[in-house]
């Protein structure tokens, strides 16, 4: 075997893979791998396959996103822009560690998926109630009525409102992973009907949307959903 073929299948081997599923979480860690210019895999996941034995060993619950990068298994979104952040540090995803502008990063990294992204799940479920229980249970959906879901959803907003007033991005006003997976959250708000074309955070998600990464990672992750209520 020659040289080239060796370091071509040595390569073949370290190319990850981000196993997916369009219009879940999973487009925010392709986002990210498509704005870093990173080879990856998609493995795009349909439901026969999440429910077998050998993907249940790769995510607990079946579900996507997943990272495969070598020896390192991980699932969740932000935990895996916040890995592909830090492992390829140089193409300026994330603040360095010593960089002060990096406790921000984290803060709105957390923000995101802790304090904004529950509002959001509540208000989706209950404006598309045939989604699979086994994401969100029949009781906990029912527990909080479609318009407290909308006035949480807007009190958690107000912080990153003031936020990007005068910026165009959360962190130094720079592009970071942090408005990758904000922005994936605010994406599924602004579908749901729950942010008005007049809000400032529109304004940020249309920013957003003209990256040309995102445009290649989008898909069908902004096709039409039709709430079942009116507001």
């Amino acid at each position: 075997m020659s040289e080239r073929l060796i370091e071509a299948n040595r390569l073949i081997k370290k190319v990850m893979k981000l196993y997916y599923i369009p219009t879940t979480r999973a487009v925010r860690p392709r986002w990210l791998l498509e704005e870093m210019g990173v080879p990856y895999e998609l493995v795009r996941v349909d439901m026969n396959m999440a429910q077998q034995p050998e993907y249940q060993k790769l995510h607990p619950h079946g579900k996507v996103p997943i990272l495969v990068d070598e020896e390192v298994t991980i699932f969740e979104s932000a935990a895996i822009c916040a890995y592909l952040a830090d492992k390829y540090i140089d193409k300026g995803m994330a603040p360095a560690l010593e960089q002060t502008e990096r406790g921000y990063y984290y803060q709105w990294l957390f923000y995101a998926t802790s304090t904004l992204e529950p509002p959001v799940e509540h208000f989706m479920f209950n404006v598309l109630p045939s989604l699979p229980e086994k994401v969100l249970p029949i009781k906990v959906r029912s527990a909080i009525s479609t318009q407290e879901a909308l006035q949480w959803f807007d009190r958690v907003a107000e912080p990153l409102r003031k936020s990007i007033a005068v910026n165009n991005y959360l962190v130094a006003n720079r592009f970071t992973t942090a408005d990758i997976v904000t922005g994936g959250v605010l994406l599924w708000a602004k579908k749901l009907g729950m942010l008005s074309d007049s809000d400032p955070l529109s304004r940020y998600i249309n920013n957003l949307m003209q990256r040309a990464a995102f445009i290649r990672a989008d898909e069908d992750f902004y096709a039409k959903i039709a709430p079942s209520v009116q507001f």
